[in-house]
């Protein structure tokens, strides 16, 4: 069966990829649902770290641990131009400075499961930013989804924001901020990146994103001094390991592949899975019991997206 989709303005878009593809966009729909747990469990026990330092750590072993396996199944990244590098090193900065650290940021101040729901909006900035930067008029599809989506985000950040169940137990407005902040600037490096389709290998492009942000944020926290825990609990270790192994090495390579094989907004469909792994996760690791207003926003938000991809869209 051929699955067809459009983008947001309206012209074809690549739906169907090859039949690997579908085995990356699984990896992502179930890894990036569960790593927020992963950060969690990573920012509390016995010697908890910052969740700066933890994007550090986490992005700096992966980018190294990802470049070494490119170099030797692949060989070296090849030669880029400065328009190319550049490009890499943008959405890099969107995608994991902006996008992920922001999203991190907000883990030892909300459930992960509130987290994971935020995100979910994802696909809906994914489809405004591909409309604005390709100067197109959006379908009519697009134009009734666009604001039903919003309006599911609000029902999903009502409870947190009333104080509802301690949801978000500080700052709950800035928290929601950051978290929409963090969405769109994932968003905006997911329709930037499509533009390295072919002229990069996936290992090497999530190799140097990470690299770059690893840096990036590696000099923002160097000006308060810190230095690794000498003592961290088993489950500190393990979700640690899973955060570099499968949300830092595994999940980004899986991502660039969907993004040369399907549109920007097929390709941002993680965030249909990803708000039902995180929620359960949360739920049953963490006891975060999620408020039936936020569920049902986040059933009006993926309904949205469902609208903006149904076929012939």
């Amino acid at each position: 069966m051929t699955l067809q989709t459009a983008t947001a303005t309206g012209r074809p878009a690549r739906a169907r990829g090859p039949m690997g593809a579908y085995g990356h966009l699984l990896a992502i729909y179930l890894i990036w649902g569960s790593t927020y747990l992963a950060v969690k469990l990573c920012l509390s026990g016995p010697a908890p770290l910052s969740p700066l330092h933890l994007q550090v750590l986490r992005e700096g072993c992966g980018a190294l641990l990802l470049a070494c396996i490119t170099a030797v199944r692949h060989g070296g990244p090849g030669r880029l131009s400065w328009r190319e590098a550049g490009l890499c090193a943008l959405t890099g900065i969107l995608m994991w400075v902006g996008g992920n650290a922001l999203a991190t940021s907000c883990a030892p101040y909300a459930h992960s499961g509130f987290i994971v729901m935020a995100m979910g909006t994802i696909p809906l900035w994914c489809t405004l930013l591909d409309c604005v930067l390709n100067r197109a008029r959006p379908t009519p599809r697009v134009l009734a989804a666009l604001p039903l989506g919003l309006g599911g985000l609000v029902m999903v950040v009502a409870p947190a924001l009333s104080g509802q169940g301690a949801i978000v137990t500080r700052h709950p407005v800035v928290v929601v901020l950051v978290l929409q902040l963090a969405a769109v600037t994932w968003a905006l490096g997911t329709v930037l990146q499509r533009r390295l389709a072919g002229r990069l290998r996936p290992g090497w492009t999530a190799a140097i994103q990470m690299g770059v942000a690893a840096l990036i944020l590696g000099g923002a926290s160097s000006a308060g001094g810190w230095s690794v825990p000498a003592h961290v609990g088993a489950t500190q270790a393990a979700s640690f390991a899973f955060l570099v192994i499968f949300g830092s090495v595994v999940a980004p390579a899986s991502y660039i592949v969907v993004l040369r094989s399907f549109s920007p907004e097929m390709a941002s469909t993680f965030a249909y899975v990803n708000p039902v792994v995180g929620v359960l996760l949360g739920w049953m690791v963490l006891g975060e019991r999620p408020a039936a207003l936020a569920m049902a926003g986040m059933a009006v938000v993926l309904g949205s997206i469902a609208l903006m991809m149904r076929r012939g869209a």
